[in-house]
């Protein structure tokens, strides 16, 4: 006789599991926003450098995209969190669907990772070549 396949019981509560996803995308964020202006710092101490320049800022403004797409997805899982909360609800009627708003999130939040990994592999690539000789 088969068993019917059961739904698996979550290993953390759904506090920590928002709490987790939360700090995660804090950190994505807090690290874009603190390589970027370490390479801005960084750009003033190479003189004359136009591709160095120009590599250097593409990978800041990619950066501060990275972070700022992170913000996005921190306030859309936050007002999601407030919608589900009768004492934390702002409005009565929401105009986006709960899917909708995962399904953005979840595109958001990749963008904002893999600008950021590209973001790191062009900077890494500037550092390189200001370092070797010519």
């Amino acid at each position: 006789m088969e068993h019917p396949p059961q739904e698996p019981v979550p290993q953390v509560s759904l506090d920590t599991a928002v709490t987790l996803s939360f700090d995660y995308l804090k950190h994505l964020g807090t690290i874009a926003m603190t390589a970027a202006a370490g390479l801005i710092a960084l750009v003033q101490f190479v003189d004359g450098d136009k591709k160095f320049f120009i590599k250097i800022m593409v990978a800041a403004a990619l950066m501060f995209l990275s972070a700022l797409m992170a913000f996005f997805v921190q306030f859309s899982l936050m007002d999601r969190i407030r919608q589900g909360h009768e004492l934390l609800r702002t409005r009565e009627r929401v105009g986006y669907s709960q899917k909708g708003a995962k399904r953005i999130e979840g595109i958001f939040e990749g963008a904002a990772l893999w600008l950021l990994s590209i973001s790191m592999g062009i900077a890494f690539h500037a550092l390189i070549s200001a370092g070797m000789p010519a």
